[in-house]
């Protein structure tokens, strides 16, 4: 299944003042900030996203608009609303407008029968589990779902990962102009940097990728994921269930989600800004032993 780029605006420049010019012009008996003593720069965009599946209302995410397709099919993969690519039949997009005037945009993913029925068997329990004092079980069931154990996957050498912690601005062209963004770069098995999403959120960035890899048809066993950010739960839940490999971050992880990749066998590393890689699980298989 093929789709055009979903891309909209990226960035655009903003003006502001200095607060120390500013204070000046407050004084003066014309309150109006003086156009001369403003500056400009170049913001990230961010863009209100309401995701319905066969016109059934499930999600609203801020955004990036960039490689909005790429997103959407990720994040229906890493939802489990899908399982391939050929499950999406159709996407619809729709610009909008909410208050107060603020651009928007619309997605329906048009699921086939067999995927539309799955989802509204998995959100008719969903809805059924909030209400009662019970249902805080379901509900904590819901959030750490049980999920498929990795394949053991190849070890990645230190060598590779030193030289990963310095190619990952290089990639970074919306946050080399703005800042304020996290990235995620896919890297081969044989540690080649393949593609970059940015997104001013880091779950967003990660759903880009695994989105990216479902169109290019790229089976994630044996790839990294490379990322600006920390690594969180949420990230580590959404590499296992589309069988990624390898997370490897440039900030700490947090205990759970340490305590999840071991579980399942993803390989997680910290990559600081000046001390040695730092793996805090790892799935790689030993030589000379076989695959389970």
């Amino acid at each position: 299944m093929q789709h055009s780029p979903i891309s909209f605006t990226s960035h655009r420049r903003q003006t502001f003042g200095r607060c120390d010019v500013l204070q000046k012009d407050i004084m003066q008996p014309d309150t109006r900030l003086k156009q001369e003593s403003l500056e400009s720069a170049e913001l990230v965009e961010e863009m209100p996203l309401a995701i319905s599946i066969n016109d059934i209302s499930y999600a609203i995410m801020m955004v990036t608009p960039v490689h909005l397709e790429a997103f959407v099919i990720g994040f229906a993969r890493s939802e489990g609303i899908i399982e391939h690519i050929n499950d999406i039949r159709d996407i619809a997009v729709q610009l909008t407008k909410t208050q107060p005037d603020i651009d928007s945009v619309a997605i329906n993913l048009e699921l086939s029968p067999r995927r539309f029925s799955q989802f509204k068997q998995r959100r008719q329990t969903h809805l059924g589990a909030t209400g009662c004092g019970l249902c805080g079980v379901e509900s904590l069931t819901q959030a750490i779902p049980t999920l498929p154990k990795l394949q053991p996957s190849q070890a990645i050498d230190e060598a590779s990962l030193i030289a990963l912690r310095s190619q990952l601005s290089e990639y970074q062209i919306l946050g080399n102009k703005t800042g304020a963004v996290h990235a995620a770069l896919l890297i081969s098995p044989e540690g080649e940097p393949i593609f970059c999403m940015e997104d001013i959120g880091r779950h967003n960035a990660l759903d880009k990728v695994i989105g990216y890899a479902l169109q290019q048809d790229i089976n994630l066993h044996n790839y990294s994921v490379l990322m600006s950010s920390r690594c969180s739960t949420e990230l580590v839940q959404k590499a296992v269930r589309v069988g990624l490999s390898r997370l490897i971050h440039l900030a700490s992880p947090s205990t759970l989600a340490v305590k999840l990749a071991q579980h399942y066998g993803l390989t997680l590393i910290h990559l600081p800004k000046q001390d040695a890689p730092r793996l805090f699980a790892s799935s790689a298989q030993q030589k000379g032993t076989n695959d389970e």
